[in-house]
């Protein structure tokens, strides 16, 4: 597991949205798709710690590409891309029944 800042990829370059980079940005590459699964505290909503996962790679060389790539986003939560460093990243939220210790405290 590595480190995560709520919201984005600790261990990457500069994330963008995957809706906002153009076709022609991503033409002719290659990205390794990761699954980042947030498990989020039950009482705060924030998270508690999350799960990586490589899931594929992908290369994007036609429009066509690009298009079932957002269709396949468009059922996580978010979907970030670091052009530079090639990765695309897919995220999900779990509440795995757990909480902080602080939130517990508080009730």
């Amino acid at each position: 597991m590595s480190a995560f800042r709520f919201g984005e990829h600790s261990g990457s370059g500069h994330l963008r949205s995957l809706s906002e980079v153009a076709f022609e940005e991503v033409k002719g590459k290659s990205y390794e798709i990761v699954r980042v699964v947030e498990m989020l505290c039950e009482v705060c909503g924030k998270p508690l710690n999350t799960r990586e996962s490589v899931v594929r790679t992908v290369q994007i060389s036609s429009e066509e590409d690009y298009r079932n790539l957002l269709s396949r986003a468009a059922v996580h939560d978010r979907a970030k891309i670091d052009v530079e460093n090639g990765k695309i990243f897919f995220y999900d939220h779990d509440y795995p029944g757990d909480a902080h210790d602080k939130c517990l405290a508080e009730l």
